[in-house]
């Protein structure tokens, strides 16, 4: 979100609480004294509604600024958590294939190339990234039992980061 469109968010909602701030006084106003002190009511509690507004205006635009970048940077590194987590698991498919000779010594080196490429990535959390290298360390060296843990952990890495809402 720009400053722009925070600023343009920002204003709308202050419009609509005033407009619902005057309403519900000219109701309160009408009910008390008649309509002249309905539009009173009315023009100070809108009035009042829109200087409030104003007044916390750069604060709530910067928050809502700051809070879509941090959302953005977020979902950026959620999202390249599961991309690490596909590639290690479709490296972990070409170094144990379901049929031998199944996996093509290029198609296997071009799949490991691809995820330690994803995995050195510097957006990547640092507990993903190192889950991703043990477990690319163990499917470098080819035990089933380790490999197998090893993604395990990485799963449950990715799990945590994303699911810490």
């Amino acid at each position: 979100m720009t400053p722009a469109d925070a600023l343009r968010a920002h204003r709308n909602t202050t419009l609509l609480i005033a407009c619902a701030v005057g309403a519900l006084g000219a109701l309160v106003g009408r009910a008390t004294d008649g309509w002249g002190t309905a539009a009173i009511v009315a023009a100070v509690s809108g009035g009042g509604a829109l200087f409030g507004g104003y007044m916390v205006r750069r604060s709530a635009v910067a928050d809502m600024t700051v809070i879509e970048e941090r959302g953005a940077v977020r979902g950026f590194a959620d999202g390249l958590s599961h991309g690490v987590l596909a590639a290690v698991a479709k490296y972990e498919s070409a170094v144990f294939p379901m049929t031998p000779g199944g996996v093509s010594p290029e198609e296997r080196l071009a799949r490991r190339t691809a995820a330690y490429h994803l995995a050195s990535e510097d957006a990547l959390p640092r507990a993903v990234r190192v889950a991703a290298a043990a477990a690319l360390a163990a499917l470098d060296e080819g035990g089933l039992r380790d490999a197998q843990d090893a993604v395990g952990k990485l799963f449950a890495a990715v799990h945590e980061q994303t699911a810490r809402r």
